[in-house]
């Protein structure tokens, strides 16, 4: 049995324990909100509940003609919105890719930890924080096996005149489940080039393709097609390109 005295310290220190659990899996996949990070919120936001919790007990000396109302949720609430600053940095957005997602929803899940904990309520806390760590291990595992391997191709086109051939490239790759990721275009004389970034996690005949974009494009239009395999997944660092 913990003693009355040493009870919001031991709260303190399960929150950070907690905190760290979670921090532990983000620092293995090398994200910037890591241990440290996760450590911080969860003892953070256990001693915010615990001043939360114990903040009537600093009025108990006023006198009757006196009127203070206290909340304790609200300085708890308090916390979790101004964890969307910290979320929102945890967020990264590369071109058509978006990562730091599920970090920004652990520090979520730490802060929100630390509370609990902070209140009182350390066995929902425990099983909340087992919950997120079979989500952050298990279920990770899950989607590599259920998630298709995507494959990367580079489409090189050569186009005779000027139009707006992305208009009427791009429905044709849509019809064959390529997605397009970025693309650039350049003019030599009466020749459009493109250079484009696709993904596709489905089988695709490409001649096929090729067969499909000429004959929307026009025979007179198309010049060159050229498809590349891209043995790695591509960065991709900026917006799509316009004509």
């Amino acid at each position: 049995m913990i003693p009355t005295f040493l009870t919001p310290y031991a709260r303190i220190l399960i929150a950070v324990l907690l905190g760290a659990g979670i921090g532990w899996e983000r620092e293995r996949h090398g994200r910037a909100a890591g241990l440290r990070t996760h450590i911080l919120l969860g003892g953070a936001c256990s001693l915010i509940m615990l001043v939360s919790l114990h903040m009537p007990e600093l009025f108990t000396g006023q006198n009757a003609q006196t009127v203070v109302r206290v909340d304790p949720g609200r300085i708890a609430a308090s916390v979790l919105s101004g964890l969307g600053f910290i979320g929102a940095g945890a967020i990264i957005v590369l071109g058509a890719k978006i990562r730091g997602v599920t970090t920004a929803a652990s520090i979520w899940v730490t802060a929100s930890l630390g509370l609990a904990v902070g209140a009182g309520y350390i066995g929902p806390a425990l099983f909340t924080w087992c919950l997120a760590m079979l989500a952050l291990l298990g279920v990770s595992r899950l989607e590599h096996r259920m998630r298709k391997k995507d494959k990367y191709i580079n489409l090189v086109m050569a186009l005779a005149g000027r139009g707006a051939w992305m208009e009427k490239v791009r429905p044709v790759l849509e019809d064959y489940s390529i997605d397009i990721l970025q693309w650039n275009t350049a003019r030599s004389g009466n020749t459009q080039h493109y250079q484009i970034v696709l993904r596709h996690n489905v089988p695709v005949d490409y001649e096929e393709v090729t067969q499909q974009l000429t004959k929307t494009l026009g025979t007179g239009v198309v010049q060159t097609i050229e498809w590349t395999e891209q043995p790695d997944k591509p960065l991709v660092s900026g917006p799509k390109t316009g004509q």
